[in-house]
């Protein structure tokens, strides 16, 4: 069927000062609604028609279109594929060369003027940005997560993501509002900083169309060709940086530990203590807490026990809060609706069948597709021996330790995630008979175990036959994230969890208050059926 033009489409694109052959080169036309043989409507193509269609080309064909229709009103033809509109550009080799960079827009009209401008490498996200809602602040407003992006708001990322990895630069000329910072930011993560690049509006301008309805096509080059660099590396003056505040902190969900630790997006917090102090229990509690305050989702590198059943039946007892004699059908249930929901496992594979070498490389490989496709905003380590570590002969052990913690610590940066590695100390510790608190030095290897992270933790039990645990903030490198001290935790073997000794109720108790289970029969196993109240 013909696709063409019609005047109402033109003087559409006239109002908005846009050659409307340049409109039509990129596959727009006029349509009409009309009424299918199943009775749905749908829209066709009709010079004479008042709907303006934006056509999604991927691949030489259209596969998603969006409508433009009197009044304002916009919506888009349904089971679409989710790509960026004009995404056929993205494989101009000009970009891989970074000879050209990847414009993004917020949306068709904004794309059209930085094209009629001169700038043929550009896209438009294709459902806009983002909401953020009143009194919210843009840049604070948490991620996507836990939506898949493979089928969530970010899908085109996704489906995309190979023309993405090799395109070298990137400008961001998104609308100057709190949604479209919100939308720069989730891109800024999905990218990479080191590749974007962000542009300055005239004052009283909200996105490109706003610049060249009011300033005119030279105004629009010049916000392009002045967009400057997000800071990652090198020297900058002061107002080469976009406004950023100092990274949000949160709780670990023990009140008690606040003062002394609070962990942010992006750092690398160690946890060591002597094997069967339960530095693996508290960290994955910990997990559970940021899981249920924030919404995130937490990668998982557990290689010392099996994700199923054991560290699931340690993840069903911190979500539920309930003893496992006391399980019944719909606590387990809950608690594994909770850990799907929450929990990502990377693992060579469920199967065993793969034979893949889990080294530090692959694993941080693993741990950037699943920020890709599931969003997480934590990647836990379990224990650091069980990696493999390959080094050159000619590395000694403390300089592979330093090189590997730094890659650990990019990864957290780059990514905006909490990187958390659980390491066990030295053999040496307990030697001569003579127990100790271990501290970060003790941990196998090098000292880098100080000198790398933002924070490290030590896990303690003092006294076996109390069930106390000390919980040591060996080092907290700003002080708006904690200080030093330590702070001891009731343990509660039947849940193997924790609360304070002060009083504070333990986050899991509000997962137990929403069951309220009763014990009522013992089932054949010997073990209480629930009752939900």
């Amino acid at each position: 069927m013909t696709t063409k033009l019609g005047q109402i489409g033109v003087q559409a694109f006239v109002n908005r000062k846009i050659d409307p052959n340049v409109a039509a080169l990129s596959g727009a036309y006029t349509g009409k609604a009309v009424t299918d043989a199943d009775g749905q409507t749908v829209v066709e193509p009709d010079v004479s028609g008042n709907i303006v269609v934006f056509p999604f080309i991927d691949g030489g064909r259209a596969v998603a279109e969006k409508y433009r229709a009197p009044g304002k009103k916009f919506w888009q033809r349904k089971n679409g594929r989710k790509t960026f509109w004009n995404a056929d550009c993205m494989d101009d080799p000009a970009l891989e060369d970074g000879h050209k960079a990847l414009i993004i827009t917020e949306g068709e009209i904004d794309a059209l003027t930085s094209i009629d401008c001169g700038f043929h490498t550009t896209v438009s996200v294709p459902d806009g940005a983002p909401p953020v809602r009143d009194g919210e602040d843009p840049d604070q407003v948490e991620d996507t997560a836990p939506e898949d992006d493979s089928r969530g708001k970010f899908e085109f990322v996704f489906n995309n993501r190979h023309r993405i990895k090799r395109i070298k630069r990137f400008i961001l000329a998104v609308d100057n509002d709190g949604p479209g910072r919100r939308l720069a930011a989730e891109l800024v993560r999905r990218i990479g900083a080191a590749r974007c690049s962000f542009v300055t509006y005239p004052e009283g301008c909200k996105d490109l169309n706003d610049v060249r309805m009011n300033f005119g096509p030279d105004a629009v080059v010049r916000v392009l060709t002045e967009a400057k660099p997000y800071p990652v590396k090198g020297i900058y003056l002061l107002s080469d940086y976009p406004e950023l505040d100092e990274p949000r902190t949160y709780s670990t969900g023990w009140p008690d530990l606040d003062p002394y630790l609070r962990v942010w997006l992006g750092e690398l917090l160690v946890v060591t203590g002597i094997p069967g102090h339960g530095k693996s229990t508290w960290t994955m509690n910990m997990c559970v807490n940021l899981a249920r305050a924030n919404g995130w989702r937490i990668g998982v590198a557990s290689f010392e026990i099996p994700t199923v059943p054991a560290l699931r039946y340690k993840l069903r007892l911190a979500a539920s809060g309930v003893e496992s004699k006391q399980w019944n059908r719909d606590i387990v249930a809950d608690a594994d609706v909770f850990i799907q929901k929450h929990f990502v496992f990377i693992d060579a594979d469920p199967t065993g069948d793969a034979d893949d070498d889990m080294t530090l490389e692959w694993l941080l490989e693993r741990a950037a597709d699943a920020v890709l496709r599931h969003s997480i905003r934590v990647l836990v380590i379990d224990p650091w021996n069980e990696v493999e570590h390959y080094r050159p002969r000619n590395e000694s052990e403390t300089q592979y330790i330093n090189r590997a913690l730094r890659q650990i610590r990019r990864f957290a940066l780059k990514y905006e995630v909490l990187a958390i590695v659980v390491a066990h100390p030295t053999k040496e510790l307990g030697k001569g008979g003579e127990a100790r608190t271990p501290t970060l030095y003790d941990i196998e290897g090098s000292a880098a175990w100080y000198n790398k992270p933002d924070h490290g933790v030590v896990i303690d039990v003092p006294d076996p036959d109390l069930n106390e645990t000390v919980v040591w903030v060996k080092k907290a490198r700003f002080s708006w994230s904690g200080r030093k001290g330590d702070v001891t935790l009731q343990y509660l073997p039947e849940v193997e969890g924790y609360q304070s000794l002060n009083g504070f109720a333990p986050m899991w108790k509000a997962a137990q208050a929403e069951h309220e289970y009763q014990p009522t029969r013992p089932s054949k196993s010997g073990a209480y059926q629930g009752k939900k109240q």
